[in-house]
Protein backbone atom coordinates (compact mmCIF):
# COMPACT_ATOMS: atom_id res chain seq x y z
CA UNK A 1 0.00 0.00 0.00
CA UNK A 2 1.23 3.27 -1.01
CA UNK A 3 0.70 6.86 0.71
CA UNK A 4 1.29 9.94 -0.88
CA UNK A 5 1.25 12.97 1.00
CA UNK A 6 0.12 16.28 -0.66
CA UNK A 7 0.50 19.47 0.76
CA UNK A 8 -3.54 21.49 0.81
CA UNK A 9 -2.97 24.64 -1.76
CA UNK A 10 -6.14 26.58 -2.02
CA UNK A 11 -7.63 26.26 -6.02
CA UNK A 12 -7.80 29.54 -8.08
CA UNK A 13 -9.48 29.55 -10.87
CA UNK A 14 -8.27 31.54 -13.58
CA UNK A 15 -9.90 33.21 -16.50
CA UNK A 16 -8.38 34.42 -19.49
CA UNK A 17 -10.36 36.25 -21.93
CA UNK A 18 -9.32 36.88 -25.30
CA UNK A 19 -10.22 39.94 -27.38
CA UNK A 20 -12.71 39.80 -30.74
CA UNK A 21 -11.44 37.32 -33.18
CA UNK A 22 -8.74 35.73 -30.86
CA UNK A 23 -10.29 32.65 -30.17
CA UNK A 24 -13.16 31.30 -27.94
CA UNK A 25 -13.99 32.46 -24.95
CA UNK A 26 -13.72 36.06 -26.09
CA UNK A 27 -15.46 37.07 -23.22
CA UNK A 28 -16.66 36.44 -19.28
CA UNK A 29 -19.43 37.58 -17.76
CA UNK A 30 -18.53 39.45 -14.57
CA UNK A 31 -21.00 40.24 -11.44
CA UNK A 32 -20.57 43.30 -9.28
CA UNK A 33 -23.22 44.09 -6.63
CA UNK A 34 -23.82 47.97 -6.49
CA UNK A 35 -26.20 48.97 -3.51
CA UNK A 36 -27.25 52.26 -2.96
CA UNK A 37 -29.95 54.43 -0.72
CA UNK A 38 -31.91 57.62 -0.69
CA UNK A 39 -32.05 59.02 2.83
CA UNK A 40 -35.25 61.01 4.18
CA UNK A 41 -35.46 64.56 2.46
CA UNK A 42 -38.36 66.71 3.92
CA UNK A 43 -39.15 70.17 3.80
CA UNK A 44 -42.04 72.45 3.22
CA UNK A 45 -43.26 72.34 -0.46
CA UNK A 46 -41.70 75.32 -2.50
CA UNK A 47 -44.39 78.21 -2.32
CA UNK A 48 -46.10 76.54 0.68
CA UNK A 49 -44.60 77.08 3.90
CA UNK A 50 -46.90 78.00 6.88
CA UNK A 51 -46.66 81.99 6.83
CA UNK A 52 -49.46 84.65 7.14
CA UNK A 53 -50.99 87.06 9.52
CA UNK A 54 -54.58 87.19 11.58
CA UNK A 55 -55.74 90.08 13.07
CA UNK A 56 -59.04 89.50 15.13
CA UNK A 57 -60.43 92.64 16.56
CA UNK A 58 -61.99 92.02 19.86
CA UNK A 59 -60.95 88.90 20.23
CA UNK A 60 -61.50 88.88 24.11
CA UNK A 61 -65.67 89.07 22.65
CA UNK A 62 -65.64 87.70 19.34
CA UNK A 63 -62.87 84.70 20.15
CA UNK A 64 -60.93 83.74 17.36
CA UNK A 65 -60.87 80.52 14.70
CA UNK A 66 -58.16 80.41 11.93
CA UNK A 67 -56.14 78.19 9.46
CA UNK A 68 -52.59 78.69 8.20
CA UNK A 69 -52.49 76.00 5.39
CA UNK A 70 -49.23 74.62 4.37
CA UNK A 71 -48.11 71.58 2.31
CA UNK A 72 -45.40 69.19 3.24
CA UNK A 73 -42.56 67.65 0.71
CA UNK A 74 -41.36 64.36 2.46
CA UNK A 75 -39.79 61.51 1.21
CA UNK A 76 -41.04 59.11 4.54
CA UNK A 77 -42.42 59.65 7.61
CA UNK A 78 -41.60 63.34 9.18
CA UNK A 79 -42.44 65.42 12.26
CA UNK A 80 -43.89 69.01 12.74
CA UNK A 81 -43.07 71.18 15.44
CA UNK A 82 -44.52 74.61 16.88
CA UNK A 83 -42.80 76.95 19.06
CA UNK A 84 -44.40 80.20 20.89
CA UNK A 85 -42.31 83.49 21.54
CA UNK A 86 -45.04 84.30 24.37
CA UNK A 87 -47.20 81.13 24.76
CA UNK A 88 -50.32 83.19 24.46
CA UNK A 89 -51.64 86.33 23.40
CA UNK A 90 -49.60 88.97 24.78
CA UNK A 91 -49.73 92.86 24.81
CA UNK A 92 -47.17 95.39 26.43
CA UNK A 93 -47.49 97.59 29.43
CA UNK A 94 -47.98 97.19 33.09
CA UNK A 95 -50.28 94.72 34.30
CA UNK A 96 -52.83 96.60 37.14
CA UNK A 97 -54.28 94.05 39.80
CA UNK A 98 -57.32 92.53 38.51
CA UNK A 99 -55.89 93.22 34.82
CA UNK A 100 -53.95 90.57 32.62
CA UNK A 101 -52.01 91.26 29.27
CA UNK A 102 -51.13 87.79 28.10
CA UNK A 103 -54.68 85.47 27.09
CA UNK A 104 -54.57 81.83 25.81
CA UNK A 105 -55.29 80.04 22.93
CA UNK A 106 -55.12 76.95 20.99
CA UNK A 107 -53.09 75.06 18.82
CA UNK A 108 -54.23 72.23 16.70
CA UNK A 109 -51.82 71.01 14.28
CA UNK A 110 -53.35 68.74 11.96
CA UNK A 111 -50.99 66.82 9.32
CA UNK A 112 -51.95 64.76 5.58
CA UNK A 113 -49.77 62.28 4.16
CA UNK A 114 -50.20 59.78 1.05
CA UNK A 115 -51.52 57.09 3.66
CA UNK A 116 -52.27 58.64 7.50
CA UNK A 117 -52.48 61.65 9.11
CA UNK A 118 -52.02 63.05 12.20
CA UNK A 119 -53.63 65.69 14.72
CA UNK A 120 -53.11 66.73 17.84
CA UNK A 121 -54.34 70.38 19.98
CA UNK A 122 -52.08 72.06 23.03
CA UNK A 123 -52.74 75.14 24.72
CA UNK A 124 -50.30 77.95 23.34
CA UNK A 125 -48.63 78.07 26.76
CA UNK A 126 -46.98 74.58 26.30
CA UNK A 127 -45.34 75.48 23.49
CA UNK A 128 -42.65 77.43 24.92
CA UNK A 129 -39.21 75.82 26.22
CA UNK A 130 -39.84 73.55 29.16
CA UNK A 131 -42.96 72.81 28.36
CA UNK A 132 -44.89 69.07 27.99
CA UNK A 133 -46.75 69.77 24.45
CA UNK A 134 -46.27 66.57 22.11
CA UNK A 135 -45.39 68.85 19.41
CA UNK A 136 -43.05 71.49 21.06
CA UNK A 137 -40.16 72.71 18.73
CA UNK A 138 -38.04 72.48 17.07
CA UNK A 139 -38.64 69.34 15.27
CA UNK A 140 -36.10 66.71 15.14
CA UNK A 141 -36.01 62.91 14.33
CA UNK A 142 -37.31 62.68 17.52
CA UNK A 143 -39.20 66.00 18.88
CA UNK A 144 -42.41 67.12 17.29
CA UNK A 145 -46.02 65.62 15.72
CA UNK A 146 -44.79 62.44 13.78
CA UNK A 147 -46.56 61.36 10.79
CA UNK A 148 -46.05 58.00 9.62
CA UNK A 149 -46.32 58.42 6.21
CA UNK A 150 -44.66 60.32 2.73
CA UNK A 151 -46.68 63.42 2.08
CA UNK A 152 -45.82 65.09 -1.86
CA UNK A 153 -48.58 68.03 -1.85
CA UNK A 154 -50.76 66.75 -0.30
CA UNK A 155 -53.87 69.06 0.60
CA UNK A 156 -55.28 69.54 3.87
CA UNK A 157 -52.27 70.45 6.07
CA UNK A 158 -52.99 73.07 8.79
CA UNK A 159 -51.93 74.89 11.88
CA UNK A 160 -55.07 76.06 13.99
CA UNK A 161 -55.15 78.87 16.38
CA UNK A 162 -58.37 79.22 18.23
CA UNK A 163 -60.13 80.20 21.43
CA UNK A 164 -63.46 80.92 22.73
CA UNK A 165 -64.38 84.51 24.14
CA UNK A 166 -62.09 85.31 27.27
CA UNK A 167 -63.06 84.23 30.26
CA UNK A 168 -60.35 84.47 32.02
CA UNK A 169 -60.24 85.27 36.24
CA UNK A 170 -58.81 88.82 35.23
CA UNK A 171 -60.04 91.36 32.86
CA UNK A 172 -58.03 91.69 29.23
CA UNK A 173 -55.72 95.22 29.66
CA UNK A 174 -56.95 97.12 26.45
CA UNK A 175 -54.29 97.34 23.93
CA UNK A 176 -53.03 95.46 20.46
CA UNK A 177 -52.48 91.62 21.58
CA UNK A 178 -49.71 89.30 19.75
CA UNK A 179 -47.78 85.79 19.28
CA UNK A 180 -45.12 84.58 16.82
CA UNK A 181 -45.56 80.50 16.18
CA UNK A 182 -42.69 79.18 14.67
CA UNK A 183 -42.97 75.89 12.43
CA UNK A 184 -40.05 73.42 11.77
CA UNK A 185 -40.28 69.96 9.73
CA UNK A 186 -37.85 67.20 10.31
CA UNK A 187 -37.43 63.33 8.71
CA UNK A 188 -38.07 60.64 11.11
CA UNK A 189 -36.90 57.01 9.91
Amino acid sequence: MALACTPAIPAFAQTTAYAVGQGSPNQIALSIPVTASVGGRCGFAAGSAPSGTYDQPNFDVLGLNHDFTFELECTGPSRVAVVSTNGGLKTAGAVPAGYATLAPYDVTLNLVGSSATANQTCQVATLVAGSTCTFLGPASTTQGLRLNANSIDQNGTYLRVSAPPYAGASQLVAGNYADILTVTVSTSP
